[in-house]
């Protein structure tokens, strides 16, 4: 009778442990769920965009105007500043040099086109929207194109580089500062809009001594594309855009100092010129530069395997430091400032504008994302599950065009040789073709890179390749893959890009 009295009260402790336990998991899944409810909700609902600015056949008077706000973060605050593009928990020590938001606004007479180009690892789309929504309509600015240089050498404005993998490198007062200066910068330039010409500039450049492809593919987006803004009977250079496509990263992962890298370099030698001691290297074009990088995906770099020498004084510089990034944009300049300083008339003065932008929706498939959703790592919204918000534009500006690309798009998918090795995940013929510049109209043709947007790598679905046996007889994956929302990315980029491309043909 005791053991049977004993026995009942064990099966019945069993069965309210067994009811806990039940309880305690749904309890779990329950704030499992509204983490990932919060973590994964839309930050910028129901916003849209699907603009289609054609130009007119007459224009007005065409101006130009520049802004720029510093956006170098303070190291002195007492709060760590995570550089960002390697690895973890990297705190920035001193700063080399500025880090800058530069604004560009163009006006026809009736379209009013702003650009802001931004020395950063990238900006989120939700971040552009909230940039927007702040800007005064008295601005005129019929649409605005927030870009970032890809610097590795930047605070953290994505998340993914804090003191631990599971936290998050973003210091939400230096993203405000960021946003701030974004709408500053565009003040500054509507409020100096004067009459400008354009010119047009494609300067040739060999990748060697300068960049390396890291992944087969071998592709490189290494030509220099300028557009040349200049003031009518003076020739005087307002400005420039300036397209090239590569990581900025030379000073390599142990940098710990603030530096614009060779961007900045390259926009002060031709702002300001080049001397040494009492020698002129460099006459200074004036003006104010905005550098925006290319396609940069697979992995454009230079890395520590690339020597790059000083034009002038012909050192070279193999291992990563500051003196070969200001080497890599002396190299640049040494290329631009001669081309820019013989163009004293424009070659075209009635310069007309066109936008075409869309809204698309992404599909993450990468898991690290996800996870780094549900930790708090990467704070962008989801318009639905699993796909996130992001956008695709083409802008013209006279007889060039500007297709803006939300990431890292691999230079096979703008300028060809997208492949199909054996032993790549997908067995399909190449979905991203033909090239995207083969489709672009105009005369000068940019590839804008990490515009409005950074979905990371948009790799071309034939060369994906995460699962055994490996492409191009590796022993493992290759990296990319990793940083990629998903193997469908580009193709979705792509696509709208070219439909773009063929309503704006002309």
């Amino acid at each position: 009778m005791g053991q049977n009295s004993q026995g009942g009260r064990v099966k019945a402790w069993v069965r309210r442990m067994a009811r806990v336990l039940v309880l305690a998991l749904l309890l779990l899944a329950v704030l499992f769920g509204v983490r990932c409810w919060y973590a994964f909700r839309d930050r910028t609902p129901g916003y849209r965009l699907d603009l289609e600015l054609t130009p007119e056949r007459e224009a007005g008077v065409f101006r130009v105007g520049f802004g720029r706000v510093r956006i170098t973060p303070e190291l002195e605050g007492g709060r760590p500043v995570y550089l960002a593009g390697f690895g973890a928990n990297r705190v920035a020590a001193r700063v080399q040099d500025d880090l800058w938001a530069l604004a560009c606004v163009m006006d026809d007479g009736r379209r009013r086109v702003g650009l802001v180009a931004l020395d950063a690892i990238g900006f989120f789309h939700d971040d552009v929207v909230r940039v927007r929504r702040r800007l005064p309509e008295a601005w005129g600015l019929d649409y605005v194109m927030i870009c970032s240089t890809h610097n590795h050498s930047t605070p953290d404005l994505m998340g993914l580089w804090g003191p631990v993998p599971w936290r998050s490198g973003v210091d939400p007062e230096y993203l405000e500062q960021v946003r701030r200066a974004c709408v500053d910068a565009l003040g500054q330039a509507v409020a100096r809009l004067e009459p400008a010409g354009l010119v047009y500039h494609h300067v040739p450049c060999e990748p060697q001594g300068l960049l390396a492809d890291t992944r087969p593919p071998e592709v490189y987006d290494a030509d220099l594309r300028v557009l040349q803004f200049v003031a009518p009977g003076t020739g005087r250079t307002l400005g420039s855009l300036i397209n090239w496509g590569n990581h900025p990263e030379t000073p390599w992962s142990g940098n710990r100092d603030v530096t614009a890298d060779f961007c900045g370099v390259l926009r002060d030698a031709l702002e300001r010129g080049v001397r040494e001691g009492d020698q002129e290297r460099l006459p200074a074009v004036g003006g104010v530069h905005v550098f925006v990088n290319g396609a940069v995906g697979g992995l454009m770099t230079t890395s520590p395997g690339v020597t790059v020498r000083d034009p002038w004084s012909d050192r070279a510089w193999r291992e990563p430091s500051h003196e070969k990034a200001r080497a890599l944009g002396y190299q640049l300049a040494a290329r631009l400032a001669p081309v820019l300083l013989s163009a004293r008339e424009p070659e075209e003065r009635g310069v007309v504008l066109g936008v075409w932008a869309q809204t698309v929706e992404v599909r993450v498939t990468n898991w690290r994302y996800w996870l780094a959703g549900v930790l708090g790592v990467l704070d962008r919204g989801y318009v639905r599950w699993p796909y996130v918000r992001s956008e695709v534009a083409l802008i013209r500006v006279g007889e060039a065009t500007l297709a803006c690309v939300p990431g890292e798009l691999y230079p096979e998918i703008a300028n060809g040789g997208v492949e199909s090795p054996k032993g790549a995940d997908f067995p399909v013929a190449p979905v991203e073709a033909p090239p995207l510049r083969s489709l672009m109209p105009g005369r000068l043709k940019l590839v804008v890179g990490l515009a409005n947007d950074e979905l990371g790598y948009l790799i071309p679905k034939s060369q994906w390749d995460e699962r055994p046996p490996f492409a191009y007889d590796r022993d493992r994956p290759p990296y990319g893959e990793i940083n990629s929302c998903g193997p469908d990315a580009a193709g979705v980029v792509y696509e709208v890009l070219a439909r773009m491309c063929r309503a704006a043909s002309w």
